[in-house]
């Protein structure tokens, strides 16, 4: 099964300017364009059992454009990009 490590779900919340809320079970990163939130997802404690494969599908992108979130080949404007081409931004 494909997974992101917490590390990993922390540098994709960094990279996206993601604001970082305590939730009742696990931080929670909440991404925002131009002031609305377009995103979220859950920030788990432990990534050793269940890891952060929520994240992509909750993002709006494949694993690998994940990966490449996590560890820099992908831009924060190249995701926006992405996620503008399927439709997923405000207008």
């Amino acid at each position: 099964m494909k997974t992101l490590t917490q590390t990993e779900a922390n540098a994709i919340a960094k990279k996206l300017g993601a604001e970082i809320k305590q939730g009742t079970k696990h931080l929670k990163a909440i991404i925002r364009y131009k002031g609305q939130i377009i995103a979220s997802y859950g920030i788990r404690r432990s990534s050793q059992s269940v890891g952060h494969g929520h994240i992509p599908p909750q993002i709006f992108v494949s694993f690998q454009e994940a990966i490449d979130l996590a560890r820099c080949p992908l831009q924060r404007d190249q995701c926006f990009e992405i996620l503008r081409s399927k439709g997923k931004l405000p207008t």
